[in-house]
């Protein structure tokens, strides 16, 4: 079930909106119920969805009771499933050589954030033939580059274990992956897992099949029906990130 399948019955937003600060606050003004916005100032052409996978949301539309999602959960995650790769799909059907980041509806939430960030990415990471799929907030630098916070977890022992080696790690960015793959993304294991595979495994006892995923150039596995996929790689430059307003309110 991709993630534009959940958009069937959301309101749109036909009104301009801009991206800086223009989300939120549209978002706070309706007490944050779903909505998708195809009019944003930024970024012609593209659209916004926001508040979509809420877990009553979610839950209804994969025709499952809470309790069930989670025993669904924790059987994928002790039985993962491989993703079928495929040669095609949804996601490749618009590509683009030369991104330009700024011109994406990447939004600025709070006035108090940095600037613009992806806050509802996926990053995608292979690296000595191990795999790890997690959310990482993205502060939008510039046309080409963001800048990830990653906390002491599996991708930056990765990321670690490649600068000791002088070495870059290549990676996907994903925004709009189908539900289970960010339901696996968000998910921590005592030790390292493949959560494309823990995805695969959910999509396998919801829908009958494994999930299908797509080799890109630089190697990456993704999800054949992510809205939006980027290539990239993780250098071994630092730069400044912060401040930003996190889930809990706090700066």
């Amino acid at each position: 079930m991709a993630f534009r399948d959940h958009l069937t019955d959301v309101t749109i937003h036909k009104g301009a909106l801009s991206c800086i600060h223009g989300l939120l606050n549209h978002s706070i003004s309706i007490e944050h119920q779903p909505f998708l916005a195809s009019n944003i100032s930024e970024s012609p052409g593209h659209s916004v969805a926001i508040n979509i996978l809420s877990r009553d949301r979610l839950c209804s539309a994969l025709n499952v009771e809470p309790g069930e999602l989670i025993d669904i959960l924790g059987s994928s995650m002790n039985n993962p499933s491989k993703p079928v790769i495929i040669d095609d799909g949804p996601v490749l059907e618009c590509h683009q050589n030369i991104p330009k980041l700024t011109e994406l509806p990447i939004p600025w939430h709070y006035s108090q954030d940095r600037g613009r960030y992806m806050s509802a990415s996926i990053v995608i990471a292979e690296y000595a033939g191990v795999r790890n799929v997690s959310f990482h907030r993205q502060f939008l630098r510039d046309d080409n580059h963001v800048v990830a916070r990653l906390v002491p977890r599996h991708l930056r022992s990765m990321v670690d274990a490649a600068r000791s080696n002088n070495e870059e790690v290549p990676i996907a960015i994903v925004n709009g992956a189908d539900p289970v793959v960010l339901l696996a993304a968000a998910m921590s294991f005592n030790e390292p897992l493949d959560e494309l595979s823990v995805a695969s495994a959910m999509h396998r006892a919801l829908f009958g099949r494994e999930l299908e995923v797509i080799k890109l150039e630089n190697g990456i596995t993704v999800p054949a029906d992510a809205e939006y996929i980027m290539q990239a790689r993780i250098t071994a430059e630092d730069a400044e990130e912060g401040p930003y307003v996190d889930i809990t309110g706090t700066v």
